[in-house]
């Protein structure tokens, strides 16, 4: 099931991306880095974003087992990137499941929820993908994401890692109201 994301699943969501990036970057990252990630510290950001919405219309999707326990996360909104922002487009700035529901349509249901969710009118959605995530890479180019010619180098964890913006036109995917 997806469902908006509520100040109740703080802790869910830290953990699931936690343990999302300690598996997803292996070899990517430095195991230093990646083995010090602590759940409760992405649990002091994801408390507070969600206990305090901001206005504008990013939006954040959990999906969640039979039980409902959170398994998966979305989050989407304004685009950051000044090059995009007067065509009117939105970004996907995180999308993780927990690796134990990996390959089971979690993370599919998760983009589709976000990518439904944009305003008409919107143009598209863009997100950044480590170069090195093969697996990101894939899973984004399936569901129509497509490279849009831009990298960037961003400092993670004391290393360079180049990122490339992917694109998904807003022409393929049903904005609603």
């Amino acid at each position: 099931m997806i469902r908006a994301a509520t100040a109740g699943d703080a802790e869910a969501i830290a953990r699931v991306h936690t343990l999302s990036w300690q598996l997803t970057y292996q070899g990517i990252m430095s195991k230093d880095f990646l083995d010090g990630l602590q759940w409760e510290t992405r649990f002091e950001s994801w408390n507070k974003i969600l206990s305090d919405p901001r206005p504008d219309s990013s939006s954040i999707f959990v999906s969640t087992t039979i039980d409902g326990a959170v398994n998966g996360f979305a989050s989407i909104g304004e685009v950051r990137d000044e090059d995009l922002r007067p065509q009117k487009f939105f970004e996907l700035y995180a999308i993780y499941v927990a690796p134990e529901y990996w390959d089971l349509g979690f993370g599919k249901a998760l983009l589709n929820a976000a990518l439904t969710s944009v305003p008409s009118g919107t143009a598209g959605v863009s997100l950044w993908v480590l170069t090195q995530n093969e697996r990101g890479r894939r899973f984004y180019e399936r569901r129509g994401f497509e490279f849009g010619g831009i990298h960037r180098i961003e400092q993670i964890g004391g290393r360079d890692l180049e990122e490339m913006r992917y694109i998904h036109p807003g022409s393929r995917f049903s904005a609603k109201d």
